[in-house]
């Protein structure tokens, strides 16, 4: 008898309808329904690929049961559907649990680049170099699958002043570029943050703080006056105008290039069909030598009419085509002129220059970009940048980052499936934010601008709230006073009296971590309520007293009681402004901490 050959699927899953990973991980079978399950077979191996935004095989699981009828389901998985209906589904199959697969070698990406043809959007037979690879790189060990929530592209951390925001802006960019490094390190502050200023120097990670200033011509682009003999003017007499890119369009293009360049030539190809988009072109392009590239046989130019603002580039590019290239219509009904045979040019022509240097519409980076890395056999992998905007609520949104608000959304980013870019007010670039690009910014929530908060911006971020933790606290102790009680017993207060969003963080109660000695200890203790929390008190309450007393009681704030007796007494019963008793308010020269013991 002939062994039976086992078959194997590849099944997508939306995670915003149905919660796969969340129902493997706690059941073992499940009964999985929808209108295609009559081709499965007992033994059958699938792998379910979950779609936006994890983009990866995460699970394998095999066939156990087919046919299943409806009133005989498990029923066991109803809570794992967040938006769909039950009662729509009209096959059944038994899905028993392998194990979870790696999801960074079996990421879309990478399942393209070994025969996959699209994301699928419905049950698909996997086979051939495809099935080779899944087979060879799914295993992942003990290791869990990833959460659905990846790291957002653009987020805020929020919260109230000391609950260590810009602290864990470091935490927070070492895991998007290095998860490992991170995983190994979290706990040792000094290798994060070494590691942290590395990256910093290497260009991959900036860090700015927004202030009212703070302009859009900084931050992407402006005109600059440049004197002579300065960079950029050095052999001139005059002074020059000239285009300066500010601090987020210097580092996109330093994204951007590394992005075009990783992930091998099929993403390289892509990165040109994209960008040539408006030019109706499908090229294969390749360098031969520093100076000499190969428009490679089989590339495509559509016969359709051309904008206006395109002929001479593209007249020059179609020239080439129509020269040395066969009219082809079986492309889906659609009419190109494909090139017959290669097509070599060098850098510096006047030809070449017109395809390649003068489209500064998107064509000019894809040219930096074979200059300086195409030649080298290896490809780059791909990096995470980082921009960290300290106190970002403090700028004005809208007039600094302009046209940017559009284009940092993840859908409308390049690579991204709806990719825009827009043309610059200065230089006139074609510009877009690459998708590995990623926005951290820091928001005060004390802070009065909070108001005037971007209503664009709060869309387009993922907000996650730090809020002061006095576990971090729990062994500090200054005599007999525990630090987290007494924090805990502040922070009540202040959210009686005022909103959480005023609350005080356990960061400014670090300092004590280290000190060794009870009198040091003290002294610290004393310092931090002086200088640090009375006035942060102070600026919550404009300066009412009594409130700051409330929170704080009277082994800090000494209410006195002062009577209009010290005035003159014919001026007493004539002013409006004095009343016959009233109380002022001292900070004690030595303050008691006593009534925080309890």
């Amino acid at each position: 008898m002939m062994e039976k050959k086992t078959k194997y699927w590849l099944i997508p899953n939306n995670p915003n309808v149905y919660d796969a990973i969340g129902a493997f991980k706690e059941l073992k079978e499940i009964d999985w329904g929808n209108k295609s399950n009559n081709k499965f077979k007992i033994g059958d191996i699938a792998y379910i690929y979950v779609s936006k935004p994890i983009q990866s095989i995460a699970i394998k699981i095999e066939v156990s049961k087919i046919d299943i009828p409806k009133d005989e389901i498990l029923g066991n998985d109803e809570k794992y559907f967040l938006n769909h209906n039950i009662d729509d589904r009209e096959s059944f199959v038994r899905l028993k649990f392998l194990e979870f697969t790696n999801q960074d070698n079996l990421s879309l990406q990478n399942l393209q680049e070994n025969g996959l043809k699209q994301a699928p959007q419905s049950k698909i037979t996997i086979k051939d170099d495809l099935l080779k690879y899944i087979l060879k790189f799914e295993k992942i060990g003990n290791t869990m699958p990833k959460s659905t929530q990846k790291q957002a592209l653009n987020q805020i951390l929020y919260g109230s002043p000391g609950t260590g925001k810009t602290y864990n802006t470091i935490n927070r960019a070492i895991e998007i570029i290095d998860s490992d490094f991170y995983q190994q390190n979290r706990d040792n502050r000094k290798a994060l943050k070494e590691r942290f200023e590395e990256y910093k120097k290497a260009g991959q990670i900036e860090f700015i703080t927004f202030h009212q200033s703070f302009s859009y011509e900084e931050f992407v682009e402006g005109i600059k006056a440049i004197p002579a003999g300065k960079d950029g003017n050095e052999n001139g007499e005059d002074m020059i105008y000239d285009v300066v890119d500010g601090i987020f369009k210097k580092l996109s293009k330093e994204a951007l290039t590394n992005f075009i360049t990783s992930n091998k030539s099929n993403i390289l190809k892509k990165r040109f069909k994209l960008d040539a988009k408006s030019l109706n072109i499908q090229a294969d392009l390749l360098q031969e030598d520093d100076n000499t590239y190969k428009l490679l046989k089989g590339s495509k130019i559509r016969k359709e009419a051309v904008p206006s603002f395109h002929k001479y580039n593209y007249s020059k590019l179609r020239d080439i085509f129509l020269e040395k290239a066969i009219f082809d219509t079986s492309k889906e009904s659609e009419e190109f002129f494909i090139l017959k045979e290669d097509y070599i040019f060098q850098s510096l022509s006047a030809s070449s220059s017109v395809v390649l240097g003068k489209m500064s519409n998107g064509l000019s980076d894809w040219k930096e970009v074979l200059d300086d890395n195409l030649s080298k056999k290896e490809n780059k992998n791909i990096k995470n940048y980082i921009l960290i905007i300290d106190e970002i609520n403090r700028g004005n949104i809208s007039k600094i980052f302009g046209e940017l608000i559009t284009l940092i959304e993840p859908s409308k980013r390049i690579g991204a499936d709806e990719e825009i870019r827009l043309k610059l007010p200065y230089s006139q670039e074609l510009f877009g934010v690459p998708s590995n690009l990623y926005i951290i910014g820091t928001m005060n929530t004390a802070d009065r601008s909070i108001a005037l908060m971007d209503t664009a911006l709060r869309r387009r971020f993922h907000f996650e709230e730090m809020m002061p933790n006095s576990s971090l606290l729990q062994n500090f102790e200054v005599d007999g006073i525990k630090i987290d009680n007494l924090l805990e017993t502040i922070n009540k207060r202040v959210e009686y009296l005022y909103d959480r969003d005023h609350t005080i963080g356990h960061a400014y109660f670090m300092s004590l971590e280290n000190l060794e000695t009870k009198e040091d200890k003290k002294a610290e203790l004393e310092n931090i309520f002086r200088n640090k929390i009375i006035p942060l008190l102070q600026e919550y309450f404009y300066d009412d007293w009594e409130k700051v007393r409330l929170v704080l009681g009277d082994g800090f704030v000494e209410k006195i009681e002062v009577k209009s007796d010290i005035f003159d007494e014919d001026l007493i019963k004539d002013s409006e402004y004095l009343e016959e008793e009233k109380f002022i308010y001292n900070i004690k020269k030595e303050f008691d901490f006593s009534k925080f013991k309890d």
